[in-house]
């Protein structure tokens, strides 16, 4: 049981297992101001001005976006590591599965090759690859970007149009 001091963060680690820590969060906000000595003490909020309160709120906030962006940094880093791991493991896959490919159409070719000539048996093997092959780049052509970034260019010049209206 956690008392009203404290708060519980998660936060993630590579491995994607959460990590909960508990740090101590003052009950009220203390702000820096300097003191006669040249030195720094804390007050409590109730003694300072509303300039000194929002000084000390944009520092805070100043200081909680620069901490989110280490944040975003850091677990992008740790996504990238991942992704180019996985990367590399398929690559590693392709490369296998293009191998075994070529060797069951060599297999091929030597099974036609005993009911017909070797060069007739190679050229019907490599006329079926080619046919699936065009097959499958005709698919893949027609699924192409037609438009790219057509719900961005029209929002840009939605919001273009709006900025023009509200200027006349």
């Amino acid at each position: 049981m956690q008392d009203g001091n404290s708060k519980t963060t998660t936060t993630r680690t590579p491995t994607a297992t959460p990590v909960v820590s508990t740090q101590s969060v003052p009950s009220r906000p203390a702000a820096m101001k300097p003191s006669n000595g040249g030195g720094v003490s804390v007050a409590s909020v109730a003694d300072l001005s509303t300039v000194d309160l929002v000084k000390q709120i944009t520092a805070e906030v100043g200081h909680l976006a620069h901490k989110q962006i280490e944040l975003a940094k850091a677990e992008l880093k740790a996504d990238l590591k991942a992704e180019l791991t996985m990367i590399g493991g398929l690559s590693v896959a392709a490369v296998a599965a293009l191998c075994t490919l070529n060797l069951l159409l060599v297999t091929a070719v030597f099974a036609l090759a005993t009911l017909m000539p070797g060069w007739s048996a190679g050229l019907i093997v490599s006329g079926a690859t080619l046919l699936v092959a065009a097959v499958v780049a005709v698919i893949a052509w027609n699924k192409r970007v037609r438009s790219p970034m057509a719900r961005t260019k029209r929002t840009l010049q939605e919001d273009v149009q709006w900025t023009k209206e509200r200027l006349v």
